[in-house]
């Protein structure tokens, strides 16, 4: 099977799941769903390991299954719409998962290229737990001090990349 017919299968289940949908055959959240596992099963389909590029379709894919999780405990209410903390750790939980099932596996890139999956999982988790924290303690302070030091992240890991950058053109 070719990766055109491969693509083309995927644009008509897409398709005849979103016509579903619209027709209210399909509940939104279990769309959702369908759609991930459609992007996770091209991944397969696509070569999954054997290629970095496949990629790809795995992002999407996980992070859909975890949207549509979400969507699915909250539209039968087992978890609750005042807890936000749980969406951002599903996001986390993706990118976590993308690392496992692909970039782990990846043993001759280079860090970056094998552990960038990681870097949004810690942010997004991080981020749930001062939010759960909030939510739990009703305390506004760490949310309003995230403005600040999402900033100070930033220019500090720019001047760090600046500076290593120029560490290695002097060391070459």
């Amino acid at each position: 099977m070719t990766n055109t017919t491969k693509g083309g299968i995927l644009l008509v289940a897409a398709g005849t799941a979103l016509l579903l949908t619209q027709l209210g055959v399909i509940p939104g959240d279990l769309f959702l769903l369908l759609l991930g596992l459609g992007f996770c099963l091209t991944y397969v389909l696509m070569g999954g390991r054997k290629e970095y590029g496949s990629v790809g379709f795995l992002i999407p894919g996980m992070v859909l299954l975890a949207i549509g999780s979400f969507a699915a405990l909250q539209s039968r209410q087992i978890i609750s719409d005042t807890v936000p903390g749980f969406f951002f750790l599903a996001l986390g939980l993706s990118f976590l998962g993308v690392f496992l099932v692909h970039t782990f596996w990846f043993r001759e890139l280079d860090h970056g290229e094998r552990f960038w999956p990681l870097y949004p999982a810690a942010g997004l988790m991080l981020f749930a737990a001062l939010l759960t924290i909030q939510d739990i303690w009703r305390w506004d302070f760490p949310l309003q001090i995230m403005n600040y030091i999402w900033v100070i992240v930033l220019i500090g890991v720019g001047l760090w990349l600046i500076l290593g950058s120029r560490k290695n053109k002097e060391n070459s």
